[in-house]
């Protein structure tokens, strides 16, 4: 048996370098084609790695032609900056939109790396909210067309012809003359005045007092934590929560709507009417102006009055993509 097993041992002797050889050039035929394949990969890697760069860059000037329309610049500026190595070229243009309509901005950016390989980021953007310390337009400016949010820290003065199409909120005062016309929301810290003709087509909120005079139009509901004064021919198409007293006291003062108020309602000028109920935590004058059911005294609860509901109002972007 032990010569047997020698035998087939001494039979197998030479086999190894055989399985060797095959190794070795099976490995050489495919060794240039993996290395190939490693250093193609390792490119493509470096490749990819470089384009996301760019793309981050571009990106990123999107959104700093976003914060420069914001910060109240021109939409026909091109901006230049750098990101992460990148030179980005932002280019902005305002698209075609009807007049009573919030802006829609197209912003280019374009991130291109010292090889000169370059993305390019198309995006459209609207709901643009210009940010203000305050804003003050006098008569010598014109007409001003505004087709964004405007949200001012200050005191508000239009004495131009401006259109704001979308929302107004203000940390101050705001006075509206010459037939200014705010198409949105309007929230006001301090006190608001209306005068010549001016208009607010949506819903108002006031922390102080609102005062209307000169064919002055709210076409909307109003909610008011100090007094509400309506004279010579404002109208108010909608109801009123008030805080304090509402007097209607100039010709042809107007409101089409229900009256809640927690002081005094007194609808006493010449034509003046309310097309609508009145609840008063005081009491009420001038009954006879008023065509709804009435309720003095507090009868009726209390007159709650809501906050204004705007925030930072961040922009909505309809389009992104790459080009």
């Amino acid at each position: 048996m032990k010569e047997a097993v020698k035998k087939i041992i001494r039979q197998e002797k030479g086999h190894g370098i055989d399985l060797v050889l095959i190794l070795l050039g099976v490995g050489g035929l495919i060794m240039a084609p993996l290395l190939g394949l490693m250093s193609t990969g390792l490119l493509a890697g470096q490749v990819s790695e470089k384009k996301t760069a760019e793309l981050y860059a571009a990106d990123a000037g999107v959104e700093y032609g976003i914060w420069h329309l914001q910060q109240g610049g021109s939409a026909n500026d091109t901006l230049e900056l750098t990101v992460n190595g990148k030179a980005v070229t932002v280019e902005i243009e305002e698209l075609p939109h009807d007049c009573y309509e919030l802006a829609t901005y197209e912003i280019i950016s374009t991130a291109t790396s010292q090889d000169g390989s370059s993305t390019t980021v198309l995006a459209h953007v609207t709901n643009i909210t210009l940010y203000m310390d305050e804003l003050f337009l006098d008569a010598n400016v014109g007409t001003v067309y505004l087709p964004n949010n405007v949200y001012v820290e200050g005191d508000v003065t239009l004495s131009a012809q401006v259109h704001i199409v979308g929302d107004l909120k203000a940390g101050g005062n705001v006075i509206l003359n010459q037939g200014s016309l705010i198409g949105g929301i309007v929230c006001v810290g301090g006190d608001l005045t209306m005068n010549n003709n001016a208009t607010i087509q949506a819903s108002v909120y006031v922390a102080g007092d609102l005062r209307l005079n000169n064919l002055a139009i709210i076409e909307s509901d109003l909610n008011v934590g100090g007094t509400v004064t309506i004279t010579g021919g404002g109208l108010i198409d909608g109801g009123i929560h008030a805080g304090g007293y509402v007097t209607l006291d100039g010709k042809d003062a107007m409101v089409y709507g229900n009256i809640c108020s927690n002081g005094n309602v007194s609808v006493a000028g010449q034509n003046a009417l309310v097309d609508g109920d009145v609840s008063a935590g005081g009491t009420i004058t001038g009954e006879e102006k008023i065509t709804g059911t009435i309720c003095p005294g507090g009868a009726c609860g209390v007159c709650e009055v809501e906050y204004c509901p705007l925030n930072a109002g961040n922009p909505e972007i309809l389009v992104w993509v790459i080009i």
